[in-house]
């Protein structure tokens, strides 16, 4: 394959990214947006223990 062929397939250069621009006008993160975050993470960990506890269990009756 040429160089021609492979830049049809977009290929990423170092030339083309810009890293300073990624969080310019980004909103600011507050504490209830972490507080809703963890809280979410919390009730994601308890409906998998109840779930690895409850469908093992309805199987085996």
């Amino acid at each position: 394959m040429t160089q021609e062929n492979n830049t049809d397939f977009g290929s990423l250069n170092t030339e083309d990214l810009d890293t300073s621009s990624v969080l310019e006008g980004a909103e600011e993160w507050s504490p209830i947006e972490t507080k809703l975050v963890v809280g979410s993470f919390i009730a994601a960990g308890i409906a998998l223990i109840i779930g690895l506890i409850i469908v093992p269990t309805s199987i085996l009756h």
